[in-house]
Protein backbone atom coordinates (compact mmCIF):
# COMPACT_ATOMS: atom_id res chain seq x y z
CA UNK A 1 0.00 0.00 0.00
CA UNK A 2 1.25 3.60 -0.65
CA UNK A 3 2.92 5.32 2.67
CA UNK A 4 0.63 8.06 2.53
CA UNK A 5 -2.38 5.93 2.30
CA UNK A 6 -1.32 3.87 5.27
CA UNK A 7 -0.58 6.89 7.28
CA UNK A 8 -4.07 8.57 6.32
CA UNK A 9 -5.55 5.28 7.79
CA UNK A 10 -3.37 5.20 11.15
CA UNK A 11 -4.52 8.53 12.08
CA UNK A 12 -8.49 7.41 12.23
CA UNK A 13 -10.36 7.57 15.05
CA UNK A 14 -14.46 7.09 16.40
CA UNK A 15 -15.73 10.34 17.30
CA UNK A 16 -17.69 10.44 20.58
CA UNK A 17 -21.13 9.23 19.36
CA UNK A 18 -19.20 6.43 17.39
CA UNK A 19 -17.61 4.98 20.43
CA UNK A 20 -21.31 4.61 22.85
CA UNK A 21 -22.06 1.78 23.44
CA UNK A 22 -25.45 -0.04 22.29
CA UNK A 23 -27.02 -2.34 24.23
CA UNK A 24 -29.62 -5.45 22.84
CA UNK A 25 -33.08 -5.69 24.02
CA UNK A 26 -33.73 -9.22 25.80
CA UNK A 27 -36.34 -10.03 24.12
CA UNK A 28 -34.44 -9.61 20.83
CA UNK A 29 -31.43 -11.33 22.84
CA UNK A 30 -33.57 -14.88 24.02
CA UNK A 31 -34.88 -15.55 19.82
CA UNK A 32 -31.51 -15.10 19.00
CA UNK A 33 -29.88 -17.74 21.78
CA UNK A 34 -32.95 -20.11 21.08
CA UNK A 35 -32.10 -19.86 17.74
CA UNK A 36 -28.01 -20.46 17.97
CA UNK A 37 -29.22 -23.18 20.64
CA UNK A 38 -30.51 -25.01 17.54
CA UNK A 39 -27.20 -24.45 15.37
CA UNK A 40 -24.31 -26.29 14.20
CA UNK A 41 -21.69 -24.44 12.46
CA UNK A 42 -20.19 -26.28 9.70
CA UNK A 43 -16.59 -25.69 7.24
CA UNK A 44 -15.62 -28.18 4.61
CA UNK A 45 -11.81 -29.56 4.95
CA UNK A 46 -10.95 -27.83 1.14
CA UNK A 47 -7.59 -26.78 -0.01
CA UNK A 48 -9.48 -23.71 -1.73
CA UNK A 49 -12.35 -21.69 -0.35
CA UNK A 50 -15.46 -23.12 -1.71
CA UNK A 51 -18.74 -21.42 -3.31
CA UNK A 52 -21.27 -22.66 -0.35
CA UNK A 53 -24.17 -22.34 -2.73
CA UNK A 54 -23.43 -26.33 -4.06
CA UNK A 55 -23.12 -27.92 -0.81
CA UNK A 56 -25.98 -25.72 0.31
CA UNK A 57 -28.49 -27.62 -1.54
CA UNK A 58 -26.96 -30.66 -1.84
CA UNK A 59 -27.20 -31.01 2.35
CA UNK A 60 -30.34 -29.48 2.41
CA UNK A 61 -31.83 -32.46 0.40
CA UNK A 62 -29.01 -34.94 2.06
CA UNK A 63 -30.62 -34.47 5.55
CA UNK A 64 -34.46 -34.57 4.04
CA UNK A 65 -35.72 -31.61 6.35
CA UNK A 66 -36.91 -29.27 3.71
CA UNK A 67 -37.99 -25.61 5.11
CA UNK A 68 -37.10 -27.36 8.56
CA UNK A 69 -33.46 -26.45 8.01
CA UNK A 70 -32.14 -22.96 7.19
CA UNK A 71 -28.39 -23.07 6.51
CA UNK A 72 -26.92 -19.21 6.41
CA UNK A 73 -23.16 -18.37 5.20
CA UNK A 74 -21.75 -17.32 8.44
CA UNK A 75 -18.73 -15.85 7.04
CA UNK A 76 -14.78 -17.59 7.09
CA UNK A 77 -16.49 -20.31 4.84
CA UNK A 78 -18.74 -21.65 7.77
CA UNK A 79 -21.38 -22.08 7.17
CA UNK A 80 -24.86 -22.18 10.06
CA UNK A 81 -27.36 -24.84 10.18
CA UNK A 82 -30.48 -23.50 12.48
CA UNK A 83 -32.60 -26.51 12.91
CA UNK A 84 -36.32 -26.65 14.33
CA UNK A 85 -35.66 -29.11 16.82
CA UNK A 86 -33.06 -30.63 18.76
CA UNK A 87 -34.07 -34.30 17.52
CA UNK A 88 -33.30 -32.58 14.10
CA UNK A 89 -30.14 -31.27 15.16
CA UNK A 90 -28.07 -34.23 17.01
CA UNK A 91 -29.54 -36.49 14.20
CA UNK A 92 -27.64 -34.54 11.55
CA UNK A 93 -24.60 -34.74 14.20
CA UNK A 94 -25.29 -38.52 14.75
CA UNK A 95 -26.49 -39.53 10.97
CA UNK A 96 -26.09 -36.97 8.82
CA UNK A 97 -23.73 -36.92 5.41
CA UNK A 98 -20.48 -35.50 6.42
CA UNK A 99 -18.82 -35.33 2.94
CA UNK A 100 -19.06 -32.98 0.01
CA UNK A 101 -17.10 -33.21 -3.14
CA UNK A 102 -14.69 -35.22 -1.63
CA UNK A 103 -14.04 -32.80 1.18
CA UNK A 104 -14.88 -33.03 4.64
CA UNK A 105 -17.46 -31.04 6.31
CA UNK A 106 -16.12 -30.69 9.59
CA UNK A 107 -19.30 -29.28 12.59
CA UNK A 108 -19.41 -27.86 15.39
CA UNK A 109 -21.97 -26.83 18.49
CA UNK A 110 -22.85 -23.70 18.89
CA UNK A 111 -21.57 -22.49 22.42
CA UNK A 112 -21.75 -19.27 24.44
CA UNK A 113 -18.92 -16.76 22.55
CA UNK A 114 -18.66 -18.40 19.33
CA UNK A 115 -17.70 -16.14 16.54
CA UNK A 116 -16.58 -17.02 13.02
CA UNK A 117 -13.51 -15.60 14.12
CA UNK A 118 -12.51 -17.87 16.92
CA UNK A 119 -14.29 -21.10 15.97
CA UNK A 120 -12.04 -24.25 16.12
CA UNK A 121 -12.87 -27.48 13.88
CA UNK A 122 -10.51 -30.17 15.81
CA UNK A 123 -11.99 -33.43 14.90
CA UNK A 124 -14.69 -35.35 13.72
CA UNK A 125 -15.77 -38.77 13.57
CA UNK A 126 -15.02 -42.03 11.55
CA UNK A 127 -16.08 -44.96 11.33
CA UNK A 128 -13.23 -47.50 11.57
CA UNK A 129 -13.40 -50.91 10.06
CA UNK A 130 -11.33 -53.88 10.85
CA UNK A 131 -10.14 -56.56 8.84
CA UNK A 132 -8.69 -59.80 9.66
CA UNK A 133 -9.00 -59.96 13.15
CA UNK A 134 -9.05 -63.07 14.81
CA UNK A 135 -12.16 -64.69 16.14
CA UNK A 136 -11.67 -64.62 19.61
CA UNK A 137 -10.61 -60.87 19.66
CA UNK A 138 -13.92 -59.92 17.79
CA UNK A 139 -15.68 -58.41 20.89
CA UNK A 140 -17.16 -54.71 21.98
CA UNK A 141 -14.39 -54.77 24.47
CA UNK A 142 -11.49 -55.08 21.83
CA UNK A 143 -13.35 -52.48 19.61
CA UNK A 144 -13.72 -50.26 22.35
CA UNK A 145 -9.89 -50.51 22.79
CA UNK A 146 -8.93 -50.26 19.23
CA UNK A 147 -11.19 -47.15 19.34
CA UNK A 148 -9.31 -45.99 22.17
CA UNK A 149 -5.83 -46.23 20.24
CA UNK A 150 -6.61 -44.65 17.48
CA UNK A 151 -8.98 -41.65 18.92
CA UNK A 152 -11.77 -41.16 21.20
CA UNK A 153 -14.04 -44.10 21.20
CA UNK A 154 -17.58 -43.13 20.47
CA UNK A 155 -19.66 -46.59 19.52
CA UNK A 156 -19.18 -49.98 18.57
CA UNK A 157 -21.43 -51.64 15.82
Amino acid sequence: MDHTVVKGLSNLCLTKEEEEESSIKSRCKSNLLEECSLSLFGRLLADENQNLRAPKNTLQMAWKMGSDLQIVHAGNNIMQFIFKSEYQMKWVKQNGSRNFDNNLLLLCRWRRGLSATNINFTCSPFWVQVWGLPFQLMSDGVGRELGNNIGKFIEVD
